[in-house]
């Protein structure tokens, strides 16, 4: 597994929460799996290769023919979903490997959550970032995501914080974009 390095330093102060974020490759092949499934295409390609797997089974199952036979005259079937299982999650795969060497994703993140932005600040290059910036929020089993469009967000893992500092962000999200958020 490969992690980048641990969470170090989360201060609390008021209604600020600082959050060193360090990102594991999981995190971030968990989310781009998660945008590959809201993509119209991958879905039906996805479905496609299903049914070629029920149409193959189908065809087996009720032929005269033996086996071996009615899997030779019918491999097509079964080539073109494991061509479409392979290349899909490939390179999704291919993509989170090159995302984990950006300096984002390889030397972590501070985050400062309070209630009139969101600091943003990844040591060479700093940003506040508007709560109204962010169109949806949503609470996962393993992260939080803060979505400045339908497929671009900030990722806050949860293996970066303890119970008390979920429950502050889970506060300081509801406080500033109750409208917009989807919390567990």
């Amino acid at each position: 597994v490969i992690g980048v390095k641990s969470m170090s330093n989360q201060q609390q102060n008021n209604d600020k929460l600082s959050l060193d974020v360090s990102f594991k490759l999981m995190d971030i092949l968990r989310y781009n799996m998660s945008i590959a499934m809201k993509n119209v295409i991958n879905i039906i390609i996805l479905l496609v290769g299903v049914g070629c797997l029920i149409f193959f089974g189908y065809k087996c199952m009720t032929t005269t023919e033996r086996l071996d036979i009615c899997i030779t005259k019918n491999i097509v079937f079964v080539i073109i979903p494991v061509l479409i299982f392979i290349s899909i999650p490939g390179r999704i795969w291919k993509l989170t490997l090159t995302q984990m060497t950006q300096p984002a994703f390889a030397n972590g993140v501070n985050y400062v959550f309070s209630n009139e932005a969101i600091r943003l600040d990844i040591g060479e290059a700093a940003e506040d970032m508007n709560w109204s910036l962010f169109i949806n929020i949503v609470e996962t089993k393993h992260d939080f995501r803060f979505y400045i469009d339908t497929v671009n967000a900030q990722i806050i893992p949860k293996h970066n914080l303890s119970q008390d500092e979920l429950q502050q962000l889970r506060k300081i999200i509801k406080d500033n974009a109750s409208d917009r958020c989807h919390l567990l």
